[in-house]
């Protein structure tokens, strides 16, 4: 049993070693560069909140996506616009005055959407996804997420630091 509880405590550790850096490096690049999207190690990641892409993508999967140049016809990309960012699939490449254009997609959508993307408007080609995780995380966002969220936290930190009252061996008298 000590054996289980020295390894959960090593895998909470990275667990939150690696969330505080992550932390860290998104903070700082908001700060920054306030009108872009923060990247980890150039993937920026999203929470999918409409079924516009079913069912290649669900509502609350979170999608990372890859910064590049590199798009082809129906790879699956995420986009600003309008504020928002959304993840449709390039159905077509158009070039105009030299330039090159992109039409998008939803994988359930009956039309293509109507804004043209150039370039500069794509913030990453899809690479992979987190299914569902993304609904956990919007959860952890409202008030009572958060407070869950403090808890449990409360719980565990008190768990791993609370010492076991038996007297070892060697410490007994005799």
């Amino acid at each position: 049993m000590n054996k289980i509880k020295k390894i959960l405590k090593v895998i909470f550790l990275i667990i939150l070693i690696f969330m505080a850096i992550y932390s860290t490096i998104i903070i700082f690049q908001k700060i920054i560069w306030k009108n872009k999207i923060p990247n980890f190690l150039g993937y920026k990641n999203f929470i999918v909140i409409t079924g516009s892409m079913k069912p290649t993508l669900n509502i609350g999967d979170i999608v990372f996506v890859k910064e590049t140049t590199d798009i082809k016809n129906k790879d699956i990309v995420s986009f600003k616009t309008n504020n928002a960012v959304v993840t449709h699939r390039i159905v077509e490449i158009k070039k105009e005055d030299g330039k090159t254009l992109y039409i998008t997609k939803g994988d359930a959508n009956s039309d293509n959407d109507t804004e043209l993307l150039s370039i500069e408007n794509i913030e990453g080609k899809y690479s992979f996804k987190i299914p569902f995780l993304g609904n956990v995380i919007l959860f952890f966002q409202r008030p009572i997420g958060m407070i869950s969220l403090f808890l449990i936290f409360s719980v565990i930190l008190l768990m791993t630091s609370v010492k076991s009252k038996r007297v070892p061996k060697h410490m007994k008298r005799k």
